[in-house]
């Protein structure tokens, strides 16, 4: 679709869903405020960008995989050309990378991750269709087994114009976003005790 594009499919639920279907999106435009406000993506995880092994495990579980950056978009080209930024200014977090997602893959569907873990399962897409073909929704988002994780989750196009009036109302929290909406959750109760855990200060980066 083109940048310009705003093309918006109804969701109508239906379980014959497989990973031909869906994009994945990894979500870099945050401002960095935790790590010296540096790309957090392009931080060294064991000798190379975290951003690296993020695409490594998702490039075998969708069709297409777009990242979202919002500064110094240059060094992101040598890892992908599908690069995108918001349509909303002042860095407003992950919803507007999700919102601004649409304008660009051409699925009616995707997955979106954050920039920040090297951990995500490899069967992390799997899971996620499986749980959406016994509760059809048009969110579909991680539970750890202990709580919600809603920055990693599937997503319908259809879901658009939601998120677009969250952010125009300020309204910029992703766990708030998707328990207003019809969600399901997919269970990773059994999967590895660090699937998704988030590196947030610079420490954690040295300590790889």
């Amino acid at each position: 679709m083109s940048k310009e594009g705003n093309r918006l499919t109804a969701f109508v639920a239906t379980k014959k869903l497989n990973v031909n279907d869906l994009s994945g999106v990894i979500i870099a435009g945050g401002l960095g405020s935790r790590v010296g406000y540096q790309q957090k993506a392009l931080l060294p995880y064991k000798g190379e960008p975290i951003l690296k092994p993020i695409m490594a495990i998702l490039q075998n579980q969708v069709t297409s995989l777009w990242i979202n950056a919002n500064a110094e978009l240059e060094r992101y080209q040598p890892y992908s050309k599908q690069l995108f930024s918001d349509d909303y200014e002042g860095f407003l977090g992950p919803l507007a990378g999700m919102h601004a997602a649409w304008k660009y893959i051409e699925h009616d569907w995707a997955v979106f991750v954050p920039c920040d873990n090297p951990n995500i399962p490899n069967d992390f897409v799997e899971r996620l269709i499986s749980a959406y073909q016994k509760q059809p929704n048009p969110i579909v988002a991680v539970n750890d087994g202990e709580r919600l994780q809603p920055l990693y989750l599937m997503m319908h196009r259809s879901m658009m114009l939601s998120l677009g009036k969250a952010i125009d109302m300020g309204h910029l929290s992703v766990h708030r976003w998707v328990k207003e909406n019809a969600f399901t959750q997919a269970n990773f109760a059994d999967c590895c005790p660090h699937a998704f855990k988030n590196m947030n200060t610079l420490e954690s980066f040295d300590s790889h």
